[in-house]
């Protein structure tokens, strides 16, 4: 067996290995609300452990990587021989290889124009050899309600970041769910009607809902390197999980 294989996979057995898994109760903290936040908006600062992040996250990766081209591909492997990843992580950033071994696509060529230096892509199934995720992924339903959902996967490059938007009310249904994975970044909510003006840290492995009028009375914002009251030289890379109900044209 290859110095690349056995490493990753020693990576790999490590990011499983659940120590005597407790109650779920034990590690997962319910919605924190207050005025901290707008209405309309729920936050699980702690859903999932670090096991489970590494779980999503690779999961995740490897659904993007298989989309790119065969060049993108030779290159990564390229980079792990030279380079093989660390048998135990310290964190889920760990599993991110550097931004320039990814395809990172600019502004332009994203429908809207407000996302920066990112990765994308719908997803209707995660890798057969993972049978771990679907468990993970279905706990989420708990605290959503079960409809028709659909599911996208955002992954921002070190500099990369989301601009000040409204969703668009045609495009998407009443209620959005995230799944904030690698770099902590700062979410930004502001009600220009109102004044009033959120900055909400999302560190890795936390959860939160956006429905309603937080989704079309703010314009929300991912920051990026310049952005929120963090070490501005300090951000990494990012990848998010959204779940988001179908409106009623999709659902024909």
């Amino acid at each position: 067996m290859s110095r690349t294989l056995l490493a990753s996979n020693a990576l790999w057995t490590h990011c499983l290995r659940l120590r005597s898994a407790p109650s779920r109760g034990a590690f997962r903290q319910l919605a924190t609300s207050g005025s901290q936040y707008p209405d309309d908006y729920r936050f699980y600062p702690t859903f999932f452990i670090f096991q489970e992040q590494c779980i999503l996250l690779k999961a995740a990766l490897k659904k993007l990587d298989s989309m790119e081209s065969g060049k993108a591909r030779r290159r990564r492997r390229e980079y792990l021989r030279s380079s093989p990843p660390t048998a135990t992580p310290r964190s889920v950033q760990d599993l991110f290889l550097p931004d320039e071994y990814y395809d990172f696509q600019e502004a332009r060529g994203h429908f809207d124009g407000v996302i920066k230096r990112y990765r994308e892509m719908h997803v209707t199934s995660w890798p057969e050899d993972m049978p771990e995720v679907l468990p993970l992924l279905d706990r989420l339903k708990e605290i959503h309600l079960n409809q028709d959902t659909q599911t996208h996967i955002l992954h921002l490059a070190s500099d990369g970041e989301i601009l000040p938007h409204v969703d668009n009310v045609e495009a998407s249904g009443k209620w959005i769910l995230g799944v904030s994975l690698g770099d902590e970044r700062t979410l930004r909510l502001d009600n220009a009607s109102s004044g009033k003006r959120y900055e909400i840290a999302l560190p890795s492995g936390s959860v939160y809902i956006q429905k309603d009028a937080v989704r079309y009375e703010y314009q929300h914002s991912i920051l990026g390197k310049s952005g929120g009251t963090g070490a501005a030289d300090c951000r990494r890379q990012r990848l998010s999980i959204m779940i988001r109900d179908r409106i009623a044209s999709q659902q024909l």
